[in-house]
């Protein structure tokens, strides 16, 4: 019994393997083996075709501001990957962020919503538990090329970031996009006391790239905001009730990570 059930055992849809297979016959019979393979070929050539006329005509409108949003979060905690795969002859290109386990994690579906309408692509979680991290990955190599050549974001290590001049000379009402992007992933709120020990609400963005930070200190300064400078050029702050209030709504936040810490303290200290 055990023997026939063995010998039985068809694939679920074996019924289409064998009608493919016939139609196979038929075709090569027909037409011969030379045409079909010249078929594939051409049929082949034709994707790679519009594969490379995709990766051609691919743009982006500088003016959305979902998309400068998206951009500002890669300069914060985003990267591009270029992975060759072991065993196959191709390449895995990758657009990523990083973010907090738990804390970014409604952030990381926003995202996921802006990558959804703009790109129309599905974003994924990968959750890394033991490092208290997520990542939030994009397979789009026409983007990522984009990025790197229109934008010159570098592939692999982050190094002399900067937002792009075509961008800044958009105006406020566009690079403010830019900043709130970056500070929902490389800033941060708290309360900072004064020398004379009075706490003040703070808004802060550190990176390691003295040239983006200057970039931002500019933007704000010519909007009235009062930028400070710390650690040698890497972090920007805003200090007070009067710059929280002005950042809020001028430039704000979607990262629930912030908006609650901010809703939280200043309840507090009101």
């Amino acid at each position: 019994m055990g023997l026939m059930n063995i010998l039985d055992k068809r694939e679920e849809n074996w019924g289409r393997i064998l009608g493919g297979q016939k139609t196979y016959q038929i075709i090569i019979k027909k037409y011969g083996l030379g045409e079909i393979r010249k078929r594939q070929s051409a049929g082949g050539k034709k994707s790679l075709k519009n594969l490379r006329k995709e990766r051609k005509i691919f743009n982006i409108d500088f003016k959305n501001k979902s998309f400068l949003e998206f951009y500002g979060a890669l300069l914060g905690d985003g990267w591009l990957s270029k992975l060759h795969l072991k065993n196959k002859s191709k390449n895995l290109w990758l657009i990523g962020f990083s973010g907090h386990l738990t804390l970014d994690k409604k952030y990381h579906l926003y995202l996921q919503g802006i990558i959804k309408s703009i790109f129309e692509r599905e974003g994924y979680i990968k959750e890394r538990p033991k490092c208290n991290a997520r990542e939030l990955l994009l397979g789009h190599r026409a983007l990522l090329e984009f990025l790197n050549r229109k934008l010159n974001f570098p592939i692999g290590l982050k190094k002399d970031l900067a937002i792009p001049k075509k961008i800044i000379n958009l105006g406020f009402e566009y690079t403010r996009f830019i900043i709130r992007g970056i500070f929902d992933t490389d800033g941060s709120f708290f309360f900072d006391k004064t020398p004379v020990g009075k706490p003040y609400p703070t808004i802060s963005i550190y990176t390691r790239e003295p040239f983006l930070i200057n970039q931002i200190k500019n933007l704000l300064s010519q909007q009235g905001f009062k930028p400070l400078i710390y650690h040698d050029g890497k972090e920007i702050k805003l200090k007070g009730s009067i710059q929280l209030k002005k950042w809020m709504n001028e430039i704000g936040s979607s990262n629930l990570k912030h908006l609650n810490k901010i809703n939280a303290l200043v309840a507090q200290s009101g």
